[in-house]
Order: C-alpha cells, then structure tokens, then sequence
C-alpha cells in the first residue's frame, strides 16, 4: 500500500460486524474505502482478493486493501462466523476533528510498517488475543455507535494488528512474551493460572505447556519469582512494616510468604532486612 498517497483525513470505522454463521450467503466481487480487518472465529472460509485466493480457518485474521476488488466464499456444508470492521476515509455521520491517519503513522511506527507491506492481504495465523477487540468493536456499531469509541477503537485495533507474529514458531514466542509481560506488570494482582491465560486469550493447559518449555519455569513460578524480587526491595525500605509486604505484593497470606521467601534466602524476611541494613551501614562506615 503507498502509504505516502493516502490522504491526511481521519479514518472511520464505517462498519463492524459479526456475520452470525454464514453458511449459504453470497457475495461478488465488490471494493470499498480503505481497510478490511476479519477474524475467523469458528469454520473456514476463501477471501478472493484481487484473483488471488486466501484460504482461512478458525483464529486466524485477514487485513486486506478493501479498494482491491474482493469477495468472501462460504462452504455451504459449514457455516463460518466472521467478525471484523471496515476503515473507511469518509463517513457522515461521524465529527471530523477525529485523529488524521497521517498524523497517527509518524507516531505509530509498527503501524506505518504494516500498512506500507499490506499487498492486497496480510494473514495473521493466530490473533485469539485480539478476539475481544474486534467482539468489542462489533458490539459497539450494533449498539450506541458512539463515533469518538468507534474510531478510538479502531486505531487500537489496527496497532494491536501490527504487533501480531505472522508466523506459527514466532505466535508462541509472541505469546510467552505477552505473558512474561503481564507477570511482570501485574504479579502482585494474580490469583491464578487461568488469569494470565485469559488476559492473553489462550487456553491455560496450553499456554502452560509452551511457557515451561520455552522459559523452563511454569507460570506461578514466575509469578512468584517477581513478588519474592519485590519484597527483596520492600524490605531494604525500613520504614515499611513487614507484616504488610505479604499483602503488597500479592500473597494469600502471611505465612505462604514466609515460606517461599525463607525457601529463596535461607532466612526470614525480618532477618534479610536486618542483614540488608547491617550491610548498608557498613558499606556507609567505608565511604566515610
């Protein structure tokens, strides 16, 4: 896509969809606006862009250069839900002070690359993290159709595309990222594996299994591992009760982190800090 011809125009969400497992429907040939974003949620189905077919299946999401002439083939032995949205640079019912494309690209470098490598179609293997945005999207256009949320939305989504790994071997280092990610941002409010597996869109028995061999650790090792690292610097702070690290850094109870963090130490959590300080005032007494 020649990114540099495309105007410095706001980019509407002029339609979001969830198509309701098409089976027997048909379509021809036909282009409009700019951008197609489709996400196969269930069954199968064939894009015929610009002549060329592109065969897809459950997970997997489609972006295609809507102006090229295209249409959907449907098996009529299986129905196929799709969900998806089209970008378009004008729609009347929506403000015009929305954000410009242009000025969103020399912000959105990822997303810049993306649009620039789009010919005809990008097809992603596995964007289930993305599934809630589009559901999201579809909801919105069916409901209030608020054009700030539409549009906002929509430029989320597209970002959030060109972030995805385009093929199988890079989806699962992507995934294990997503979720070191995560674990490191929001350990002390994990409750559990299903948690983490939500937040990324995976189911948690497959999302554990590619987690430990790719990091050789499971998952609530990890979890563990960063709250035990912040209570390490909680506890160089004197001025911070030990009895309310526990709670600060996400454990069920008080005991559970006495025992993990003697299990790591060899030592309890109010003889580390005492150590901890014993070492700062040492090192303190040399400066001097």
């Amino acid at each position: 896509m020649n990114i540099e011809a495309l105007p410095n125009l706001p980019l509407y969400a002029d339609m979001a969809y969830i198509n309701g497992n098409w089976k027997y429907y048909t379509m021809d040939r036909h282009r409009h606006g700019l951008l197609e974003c489709n996400y196969i949620a269930e069954g199968s189905c064939v894009y015929e862009i610009g002549g060329v077919p592109y065969r897809l299946t459950k997970r997997n999401l489609i972006l295609l250069d809507s102006s090229v002439l295209h249409k959907v083939i449907f098996n009529h032995e299986h129905p196929c839900t799709v969900m998806g949205m089209s970008l378009s640079f004008t729609n009347g019912s929506s403000p015009a002070d929305m954000p410009r494309l242009q000025d969103l690209l020399s912000h959105a470098p990822e997303l810049r690359g993306l649009l620039q490598s789009l010919d005809r179609a990008l097809v992603f293997p596995d964007a289930r993290a993305l599934q809630g945005d589009v559901l999201r999207l579809a909801r919105e256009y069916e409901g209030k159709r608020d054009a700030f949320y539409l549009n906002s939305m929509s430029y989320h989504l597209l970002s959030e595309i060109a972030r995805l790994p385009q093929t199988a071997q890079s989806t699962v280092q992507a995934y294990v990222a997503k979720a070191q990610e995560y674990i490191r941002e929001a350990f002390y409010l994990i409750r559990s594996n299903e948690q983490i597996a939500a937040y990324i869109g995976l189911n948690v028995t497959y999302l554990e299994r590619i987690y430990k061999k790719a990091t050789g650790r499971t998952l609530w090792e990890s979890v563990t591992a960063c709250r035990l690292a912040a209570a390490e610097e909680l506890l160089a702070q004197p001025g911070i009760p030990i009895n309310e690290i526990d709670n600060m850094i996400g454990f069920a109870n008080r005991q559970t982190f006495y025992l993990q963090f003697r299990k790591k130490h060899g030592m309890s959590p109010s003889e580390f800090r005492k150590q901890r300080l014993q070492e700062k005032d040492a090192a303190g007494k040399v400066l001097v």
